[in-house]
């Protein structure tokens, strides 16, 4: 029997690898579902459970979906193909593919293909010190969270971002907040 956690874990694999409309349209008809079961709960849960009107809520998650679709468009505006990795770095496609999948390369994956951030290269090769911080990192998040925390500012850091500590030759410090990635 398929659980509901395996069904919305199969539902975002399918979305992620959808075009932005269709990952729009399925958006609307998940809220669409989701106001419909609102309105047929039991009145007791009701008065258990503070929730806000159907309206509301549709209305903050077509919010976050276009604010993620934004940040999802910006990654790949800011990345390279495989293709390109393997020009930029004079290695062949495949090899792009076995240091990536080895985790020598930090990439995401965006409408079934990988894409490569092109912040993480200096002087054609990887910039010291991000493959050690990708490591340390928990796999909490999917890849595109994990790529974007390269990019913002970090207490730990004194402000600075991770790839700007990086390109300050502050490995340790990046390796050492990576590390706490997720915790509270």
């Amino acid at each position: 029997m398929t659980t509901l956690i395996d069904r919305v874990a199969s539902l975002h694999r399918r979305v992620s690898y959808a075009a932005d409309e269709e990952a729009l349209q399925v958006e609307a008809a998940v809220l669409s579902a989701a106001v419909t079961a609102s309105r047929r709960r039991p009145a007791v849960l009701a008065e258990v459970v503070r929730s806000h009107s159907p309206d509301r809520v549709a209305a903050a998650r077509a919010a976050t979906l276009e604010d993620y679709l934004a940040l999802r468009r910006d990654a790949v505006e800011s990345s390279q193909s495989t293709v390109e990795v393997a020009r930029r770095l004079a290695i062949s496609a495949a090899a792009v593919t076995k240091r990536r999948a080895a985790g020598r390369l930090l990439a995401f994956r965006h409408k079934g293909d990988w894409r490569y951030p092109a912040w993480q290269f200096a002087a054609g090769s990887v910039l010291p010190g991000v493959v050690e911080a990708w490591t340390a990192m928990p796999a909490l998040y999917d890849e595109l969270a994990r790529v974007r925390w390269f990019t913002l500012s970090s207490l730990a850091l004194g402000g600075r971002s991770p790839l700007g500590a990086l390109q300050d030759g502050d490995v340790a410090a990046v390796v050492d907040a990576a590390t706490y990635v997720g915790s509270r």
